[in-house]
Formats: structure tokens, sequence, C-alpha cells
């Protein structure tokens, strides 16, 4: 028996020929002559090694083996329509494809989702998330919305958010035997750190004037929430967002040894955040500045967004 899959067509007239039980029925609906369909059948039936129909003065009739295979293509073939009607149906629907940085899509993004979905019934937003700048181009993306300090070549990028650090430890770590009252003290501790923040780290310490190999001090965690777990551990020094940070202070969780001074206070510039990148050449697309006017409604209200109208991003 050959193992190469028969062809489509060829299933499709044995379903038409067994469900009529006659090929001159079945070449009516085809549209061509009852050789052809017999034909066709014949070919099939050799390539699968066994008979589909037994052939009788008085017609056709499906063999044990054609009934068994006639409920496999009919579900093979209802699939199949099925596919194709939901595609047509997708092709008369928009899209919006978007990724998001995991924290802006779980505290910012999916809890107002649902009222864009309401107001746009005919528009398919497709969400995922990525810690690192996503591809747009084998994402098939419209905009991310990713943390960073908008360093991607992009020409429509806008900071929404910003994200202040604050770096803070455990009290039990100013107990133990290294000393962390002045910058030039953190040489002696362990630096924790996101994947994204090492160069965060790097940069800070030379705002501070501190002589540092970041590469081997760095820890690096695969989330924020292990960041402050390590934290709170007394595994490190870590750069934690400033309210969460503060909201740790005051519960005694973490201390911030060098004194609650944002770092940028130290220099504007080290200071990252949720940035909005809209795909280039995307400028003319009207849902994604339907998107974008709605997104900017609700954001606008978050206590650490910026005031830029992100239509005009």
């Amino acid at each position: 028996m050959s193992a190469r899959t028969p062809p489509l067509r060829s299933l499709h007239t044995f379903a038409v020929a067994a469900r009529h039980g006659s090929f001159k029925h079945a070449a009516d609906q085809l549209y061509v002559t009852p050789q052809a369909v017999s034909l066709q059948i014949k070919a099939l039936e050799e390539q699968l090694g066994f008979a589909l129909f037994e052939r009788k003065p008085a017609g056709i009739a499906l063999s044990a083996a054609g009934e068994q295979l006639l409920d496999y293509v009919e579900r093979g073939i209802g699939l199949i329509e099925r596919g194709i009607h939901d595609v047509q149906q997708r092709q008369q629907r928009r899209q919006l494809r978007i990724s998001a940085s995991p924290w802006f899509a779980v505290n910012c993004l999916l809890p107002e989702i649902g009222a864009f979905e309401q107001t746009h019934p005919d528009v398919d937003l497709l969400v995922s998330t990525s810690v690192r700048f996503p591809d747009f181009q084998q994402q098939r993306l419209d905009l991310a919305i990713q943390w960073g300090f908008g360093q991607w070549p992009f020409s429509r990028k806008q900071l929404l958010l910003t994200d202040d650090k604050l770096l803070v430890c455990a009290p039990s770590l100013l107990q133990g035997g290294k000393p962390l009252s002045k910058p030039e003290h953190l040489t002696g501790h362990r630096l924790l750190c996101t994947e994204l923040s090492v160069e965060l780290w790097r940069q800070l310490l030379n705002t501070l004037g501190v002589d540092a190999l970041v590469e081997r001090q760095v820890l690096p965690l695969d989330s924020h929430a292990g960041l402050v777990e390590a934290a709170v551990k007394g595994l490190g020094v870590a750069l934690i967002s400033v309210d969460e940070a503060r909201q740790a202070c005051r519960e005694g969780r973490l201390v911030a040894p060098l004194g609650d001074q944002p770092i940028s206070s130290l220099n504007p510039v080290l200071m990252p955040g949720y940035w909005l990148v809209v795909r280039d050449g995307a400028e003319r697309e009207p849902l994604i500045g339907e998107f974008l006017d709605w997104m900017g409604g609700w954001l606008r209200q978050h206590p650490r967004a910026t005031r830029v109208n992100l239509s005009e991003a």
C-alpha cells in the first residue's frame, strides 16, 4: 500500500459517489462524465490497495472498507469547509496585533481590554507578552508596549509610563559584616536585577562614580516578582519601582540604605519606563488610531503616566 496521501479531489469524488450511491448522480453534481468519476474511483482504489465499492448490475454499494474510510473523509471535508468558513469570516474582521511587557499587560492593558472589545465588536485584539523587545516582522505586530529606555530603531515611539527606581535591600543585609552606607560600598554586595536592567545598574554605578565589575556582581532574575523576593530575603541590593519600594520600606520588609533618593534625581536619563512603539508605515491605519485614542483615555489617569497625546505618537 502506498503511504502517499490521495488527492483531495479524488477523496471528494469518492464521498459524493458514496452519498448518492451512483457514479452517474455523482457526475451530475460534479459536472463531469460518469466515466470520469469511475476512473477517479478506480485510480483511488489502486492507490489505497482496497476496493471502495462493490460493483453490481443494479449499481454500486460501499464495501466494508469504503464505509470505514467514508466516515474519515466526510469528517475531514467537513473540517476543511469549517476552516474555510472561519478564515473567510476572519478576513472580514479587523485585527490588531499587540505585544506588551508582562507587567503592563497584567496591570494596565488586560483589565481594560474588555471595554474596547465591547465598543469594537468587529475587531480581534491579539495580545502577546514578551520580556524582551519583540520581532515586529516575524510576529506581524502593529504595536508594542515595552519596558526600556526607548532605544529601539522605530520612528514612532513614546514614553507612556515612567518607572523610576529606588535602591533598596533587606534590613538583615545591613546587619552583616559588609557596610552599605556609601555608594562605594556597593562593590561589596550582589546586585539584583532582571535581565533587562543589567545595563541600568551599570549606568547608575557610573553616575555614582563607583568603579565596579557589574558582570561579576549582578544576579539576573527572570521576573520582577523574583527580584523583590530575592531582595526581601537579603540576597543582595535591588533597584525596585519607587512606589513598591517605599511601600515595602513602610512595612519594614526593605530599607533604602543610601536614602530615599530615586535614581531619576541623580540623573533623569537613568529612569526607564513603558514605551509605546508603533509599526513603521502604520501612520494612516484608522484602527491603530482608534486603539491609541481609547488607550490614551484611561491611561492618562495612571499616576505615572506622561502627558502626551498618543494619537501623535
